[in-house]
C-alpha cells in the first residue's frame, strides 16, 4: 500500500474554514453519535437474554477512542470542509488525520497575521463547545442506562409483562421436565445396577 503525504492545513484552508456549527447542529452530532460511544460493560447479560428471550437491561461505559473517532470526523467535514464520506471514514482514515497532528498544525497558526490568528482561535473554541456537547450526552446517556433505579425498574417492567410471564413460565417448565426426565433416568439406571448380580 502506497503511502500517503502527510495531511498539511495550509492558510488558504483556514480562511475558508467554518469557524461556527449552529447549536442545534451541535446537538443533533451530540445525540446521534453519543449512543456509538457507549459499549455494555456485562457481556454475560447477554448470553441470559438470549437463553430466556428477554431484553435484560445492560450495564455501560464509555468505548475507549470513540470520541476522538468522531469528533475528528466532524472537525475535517464541518470546520475544514473536506468531502469524506461517512462510508469512507474508518480507523485508517483516522490515523492518517491524527497522525498529520492536524491540531498542532492549527496551534502552530497561532503566531501569524491577525486574520489568520483570529480564525483559528474562533475554530478551536467552537469545537472545544462541541467537543463538550458530546461529552455531556454521553455521560448523561451512560448515566440514564446504568442508574440502578432505573435498571430495577426496566427489569420489574420487563419480567411483569403477560408475555414476559408466558416466557418465564415456559422456560421454567422446560428446566423442570428436564430434570425429571434426567431423575427417571437416573433412578433407572440405579434399578439396572441393582438388579445385576454382584461378582463373588
Amino acid at each position: 500500500m502506497e503511502k500517503r503525504e502527510k495531511f498539511i492545513i495550509t492558510e488558504a484552508m483556514i480562511r475558508a474554514a467554518i469557524d461556527y456549527i449552529p447549536f442545534d447542529d451541535k446537538r443533533a452530532i451530540a445525540e446521534e453519535q453519543a449512543p456509538a460511544c457507549l459499549v455494555a460493560v456485562d457481556k454475560g447479560t447477554d448470553e441470559i437474554a438470549t437463553e430466556m428471550q428477554l431484553p435484560i437491561p445492560q450495564l455501560y461505559k464509555e468505548q475507549i477512542g470513540a470520541k476522538q473517532y468522531f469528533l475528528m470526523y466532524y472537525f475535517l467535514t464541518r470546520y475544514l470542509g473536506l468531502d469524506i464520506g461517512a462510508s469512507t471514514w474508518n480507523k485508517q482514515e483516522f490515523d492518517y488525520y491524527a497522525s498529520s497532528h492536524i491540531f498542532n498544525q492549527l496551534e502552530r497558526f497561532k503566531s501569524s497575521d491577525i486574520a489568520i490568528r483570529s480564525k483559528v482561535f474562533d475554530i478551536l473554541y467552537d469545537f472545544k463547545q462541541l467537543k463538550s456537547m458530546l461529552e455531556v450526552e454521553i455521560y448523561n446517556l451512560k448515566e440514564a442506562r446504568n442508574s440502578a433505579l432505573d435498571r430495577l425498574q426496566d427489569s420489574i417492567a420487563l419480567f411483569s409483562t403477560p408475555e414476559n410471564i408466558a416466557k418465564l413460565n415456559e422456560l421454567m417448565q422446560k428446566n423442570l421436565g428436564e430434570l425429571q426426565t434426567a431423575q427417571k433416568e437416573l433412578a433407572a439406571k440405579r434399578g439396572e445396577a441393582q438388579a445385576k448380580p454382584t461378582e463373588a
